[in-house]
């Protein structure tokens, strides 16, 4: 048995509440101190910055569904840790509790969460209503605020460059935040609309910005330090420049568990004028947009699908930017070639390398490459003898997985006596009840793997053989693939999972890619849903009825109690390549 406790702050508790977190985890050992369950392993999980209502992004909460097992005791502060959407929260506590039968306990109350009849589901939905709906007054109200700030002129997001926010006090002496012009940059802003109104395009503005060492605008933790065409494209488009600030065009919206960024209808949209945030004229204003067409359609929300086989996967070595497509001169026509994104776009003076390499050239390399040295029939052969080897060497062991089983179902059902009987005497107490329940679960689940276990030698040997078969056989599709240049993205992307990285280097008077990166074979080989490749999980006290009740021939239940560890990363599962000769040479 382990205790999982579960510790989540909100974004709208930071600042206000920055010490939540420690104050959960001094809860929840306080509690454990003084619980039957100190002497237990304890694993903690923790979700900082996380909204309520975000399931599918938690990773904390996800890793401890993925973890958590029949007889774990869990714990955490309340129900409105775990979520704050009535109806998902009432599905992970099911999952929790009744499926899995685990223990939940909330060491804010101090209670044990039961969800064993109609009733007690309808009080944790209940509760989880309330929750949710706490969480939506209080979105309202901040967003009610920041409306009402804007209205009144007043900051009501984050920074602008070419401004410098001040914090001041008003009557009452309640302080609010002002955006003041910073001469400095709106120096640089005027220049920039300077430039566009002589015809000045995006990449030539961002190239002397850079060039220059002007500072950028600050972007967080996404940003690399330099001007980009897309900024200077906003910032062109940005009308608190002309002394009007603009709030609400873009509104966040749930749909489907995932927060999407969408576009505000027009009468959401506030807008306010303000002479004192003036930076450029109306006329500077009105030429610089000349240049951009209106877009009869909205622009799109998301980065388009990647067109190119690479594009996505590759990264310059130099600048760790990205690797793309772009136009250049080759033979006295102009063809697509992979360059450094960062250098085209932004100039020199961010990434120096200065390659355009026609994309049939570096994608043959590869391909041959890839062909000759890495997908080989002799690394094929290897690889489905290793998976042989790691399915074999698990069945020794199976007689004596199947002796613990048999002794932990020998307690459990001794347990089953124990609580029957002190059901009996105690006239139905809810948590004996449960408790009897839940020793009742782990028993039919210990049932089902000792069954399989014991399943025939030659069922067993045939799933080893079938595993050796179809490891070949997947390989030589995708080797098959690679050689006919059919749907290459899909192959490198399975093929390369961390990349590849483009460094320049020089051959005889030419500048070229050498391409460097880790070829997962194994990533390729295998796949989760084999019947042979994630056995070691006990089947779960919700999926009894259906396990115990499949045919004989069904290859899912033919190896329990096997250990993906065993099938973990070999030698030949990673091949490293370098291709440092000039691609046309080949």
């Amino acid at each position: 048995m382990i205790v999982r406790l579960y510790l989540r702050r909100s974004k709208n508790d930071e600042g206000k509440q920055q010490y939540s977190l420690d104050m959960q985890n001094a809860g929840c050992r306080d509690w454990l101190r003084a619980s039957p369950f100190a002497a237990c392993k304890v694993v903690q999980y923790v979700d900082d910055g996380e909204a309520g209502d975000q399931f599918l992004t938690r990773a904390g909460l996800r890793k401890l569904l993925a973890e958590a097992e029949p007889g774990d005791v869990i714990a955490c502060r309340d129900q409105s840790r775990l979520g704050r959407d009535a109806i998902e929260v009432t599905l992970v506590i099911r999952d929790l509790v009744r499926d899995r039968g685990c223990r939940l306990y909330y060491y804010a109350s101090g209670q044990e969460v039961q969800f064993a009849n109609a009733v007690d589901q309808a009080v944790t939905f209940i509760q989880g209503t309330g929750h949710q709906m706490e969480l939506e007054a209080i979105r309202s109200r901040v967003r009610e605020a920041l409306r009402m700030r804007a209205r009144s002129g007043r900051v009501a997001g984050g920074r602008c460059y070419g401004y410098r926010l001040e914090r001041v006090a008003d009557g009452p002496g309640r302080s609010y935040t002002l955006a003041v012009i910073d001469e400095a940059q709106a120096e640089i802003v005027r220049r920039i609309f300077a430039w566009r109104c002589d015809g000045w395009g995006l990449k030539k503005i961002t190239h002397e910005l850079n060039t220059e060492r002007v500072p950028a605008p600050r972007a967080g933790r996404r940003g690399t330090g330099s001007w980009s065409p897309s900024c200077i494209r906003a910032m062109l488009q940005n009308q608190r420049y002309r002394g009007v600030y603009v709030h609400g065009k873009i509104k966040k919206v749930r749909r489907a568990g995932v927060v999407s960024r969408v576009t505000a209808e027009p009468t959401e949209v506030i807008t306010v004028d303000l002479p004192e945030w003036r930076i450029v004229d109306d006329e500077t204003w009105s030429r610089a947009q000349e240049g951009f067409a209106v877009a009869s359609q909205p622009r799109r929300a998301s980065a388009p699908a990647a067109k190119y086989p690479l594009t996505g996967i590759a990264r310059c070595a130099t600048c760790r930017g990205s690797v793309g497509v772009a136009n250049c001169r080759s033979q006295r026509r102009t063809v697509k070639a992979y360059t450094c994104i960062h250098h085209h776009t932004r100039g020199a003076s961010v990434c120096p390398v200065t390659i355009y390499q026609p994309i049939e050239d570096v994608e043959s390399a590869l391909i041959a490459y890839v062909a000759e040295h890495v997908l080989t029939p002799d690394v094929i052969a290897e690889m489905a003898r290793e998976i042989r080897a790691a399915i074999e060497a698990q069945l020794p062991r199976r007689e004596a997985d199947a002796t613990e089983l048999e002794r932990e179902l020998r307690d459990v059902k001794a347990e089953q006596k124990r609580l029957t009987k002190a059901v009996a005497l105690a006239d139905d107490v809810p948590e004996l009840v449960t408790e009897l329940r839940q020793r009742a679960a782990r028993a039919r689940a210990l049932e089902v793997q000792i069954a399989t276990i014991r399943r025939a030698p030659s069922e067993l040997r045939a799933l080893v053989d079938q595993a050796e078969a179809t490891v070949r056989d997947r390989l030589g599709d995708v080797r098959a693939a690679l050689l006919d240049r059919a749907d290459l993205r899909a192959v490198f992307l399975r093929l390369f999972p961390d990349g590849i990285e483009f460094r320049p280097v020089r051959v005889g008077e030419r500048q070229v890619w050498r391409l460097e990166g880790g070829a997962a074979v194994g990533r390729v080989a295998l796949n989760e849903s084999d019947a042979w490749f994630n056995l070691g999980e006990p089947p779960s006290p919700s999926a009894e009825g259906s396990a115990s009740n499949r045919d004989d021939d069904d290859t899912a239940n033919k190896i329990a109690g096997m250990n993906p560890a065993a099938l973990n990363t070999k030698p030949s599962e990673q091949a490293w390549f370098k291709l440092d000769r000039d691609p046309n040479g080949i």
